[in-house]
């Protein structure tokens, strides 16, 4: 957690949402570092008498508007260390290489032309499909904090918690430096939503027995953790549905909700995020954390 947060900057005009959230976050690191990135790819601007290639005039625009942008950034935030990086190439695997070291890396949750505030961009998605460091993607537009961290877990029946403990960590972790209570939550997936099957009430003894299996294996997940952060407030809970559905819905509650994604087996960077993980990132109504797996 000691590097620093890049934050890839991808729309000058419409930063200011995603700028703030990233100085948020390095502001409660160690390193007080916050790196504005921008990919410039592309087409150049029309030739101009400066003696310049195009390439080398697109990224003197790159820089001027960077060193505007972190001017401004060093005037409300004077406690950060404000850095610049303008890096060439497709923004997904420039961003990616930039952010090897960084605590984490800050990428915005809507694409330019796509529905605003619905769906996450494709550059967010390549991020993630490349970057080796936990990913913030900011979402919703919440004008007063919850003064809540919100983590989902996943329970394998069988071995008790899946989600691995470099998520859970992230999680007290942020919600420790955020000064907010931590909310787990898991979700499980009732058949009954699905088919009707069987007797009501035998379907319901069946609900209520893995409901209560879900509660103890979630809180002997949680138990390790609460005994390293005990200043953290911790509340769970275990609802029978639709994961994605439930997951996002909760997701109103929250300043950022924590998920997992597995790292990738196949000598390739980055990471795999699964299908309720993705509903998650196009709907959340606040910002989410996917976490690396190992």
């Amino acid at each position: 957690m000691t590097g620093p947060v890049v934050v890839g900057i991808d729309d000058f005009e419409h930063s200011d949402h995603l700028i703030a959230a990233a100085a948020q976050e390095a502001g409660t690191r160690l390193s007080r570092t916050l790196w504005l990135a921008h990919a410039y790819h592309g087409f150049a601007p029309p030739a101009q008498e400066t003696g310049l290639t195009p390439e080398e005039t697109v990224r003197a625009a790159a820089l001027a508007h960077l060193a505007a942008l972190a001017e401004q950034v060093q005037l409300r935030h004077p406690e950060l260390r404000v850095e610049t990086a303008a890096v060439t190439g497709p923004p997904a695997p420039a961003l990616a290489k930039l952010a090897g070291s960084a605590a984490l890396l800050v990428v915005g949750g809507r694409g330019r032309g796509g529905l605003a505030g619905q769906l996450l961009g494709s550059v967010s998605l390549r991020v993630l499909a490349r970057a080796d460091c936990p990913v913030l993607v900011v979402r919703g537009d919440q004008d007063e904090p919850a003064g809540r961290v919100m983590v989902g877990v996943d329970i394998d029946d069988l071995n008790g918690s899946a989600t691995g403990p470099e998520v859970l960590e992230f999680a007290f972790d942020e919600a420790q430096r955020r000064d907010a209570d931590l909310y787990a939550f898991y979700a499980w997936e009732d058949p009954s939503v699905l088919y009707a099957y069987g007797s009501q009430v035998f379907m319901n003894e069946q609900r209520e027995a893995a409901l209560e299996r879900g509660r103890e294996r979630l809180a002997a997940a949680l138990y390790p953790w609460q005994q390293l952060c005990p200043e953290v407030k911790v509340a769970s809970e275990v609802l029978a549905g639709l994961p994605a559905k439930l997951l996002v819905e909760a997701t109103r509650m929250a300043d950022v909700v924590v998920i997992g994604g597995r790292v990738r087996r196949d000598d390739q960077e980055g990471m795999r995020v699964g299908a309720i993980a993705h509903t998650v990132l196009h709907h959340a109504a606040c910002p989410v954390a996917i976490v690396p797996e190992h």
